[in-house]
């Protein structure tokens, strides 16, 4: 029997460095969890964020009518009623329509136009163009004033603008007794304001 002091045999160097790995490798995973716990969770790169605008509101305009009248008159402008008014070849009567234009907005462009319903339109587009009678309508504010179609901006804003269609029946068409106690409704007569 061998009586020499022995010593343990040391492990091999290849197992040593594979175990110094294995123990740097848990490091680093322990490591990395507390830098995820850290960051919220999420693999991501530097970010950051500046608040902009948070006192600033955009406000649209308006583009409305409001205080509109209406009245009559005759070729004259004596005030007239038409429900009880008889027009008779040579004369002119006087639809007024006065509104007050609301225009806000910098850019802002339209139109204020009095139109009558179409079947009426088509029916005195005929006749003015026979000869028997002549319309027109012109629409003013204190500033311009214009034929057919008033052109409505800002600087508009707060105006009163009155259209005046002026319808005239033109008494040399007329023979016989042609047109007598005829009547045409004007229901359906608008202001129309709209944007261009």
């Amino acid at each position: 029997m061998n009586t020499a002091a022995q010593t343990p045999q040391s492990e091999s160097p290849g197992r040593d460095g594979k175990n110094r790995r294995a123990g740097k490798a848990v490091l680093a995973g322990t490591v990395a969890v507390g830098l995820l716990a850290a960051g919220g969770g999420t693999f991501s790169k530097w970010s950051e964020e500046h608040a902009v605008a948070s006192d600033d509101i955009v406000t649209a305009g308006e583009l409305s009518m409001e205080n509109t009248t209406v009245f009559w008159t005759d070729g004259a402008g004596k005030d007239i009623d038409p429900a009880t008014y008889k027009i008779v070849p040579g004369d002119t009567i006087e639809l007024h329509a006065s509104t007050t234009v609301i225009a806000k907005g910098n850019n802002l462009q339209g139109s204020l136009e009095l139109q009558l319903p179409a079947q009426l339109q088509q029916e005195i587009d005929a006749l003015e163009k026979a000869g028997y009678v002549s319309y027109d309508v012109t629409l003013s504010s204190d500033e311009k004033s214009t034929q057919n179609s008033f052109p409505v901006t800002a600087s508009d804003n707060g105006d009163t603008v009155t259209a005046v269609a002026s319808f005239t029946w033109q008494a040399d068409k007329t023979t016989g007794s042609a047109g007598e106690n005829m009547s045409k409704s004007l229901s359906g007569t608008k202001l129309v304001l709209a944007q261009q």
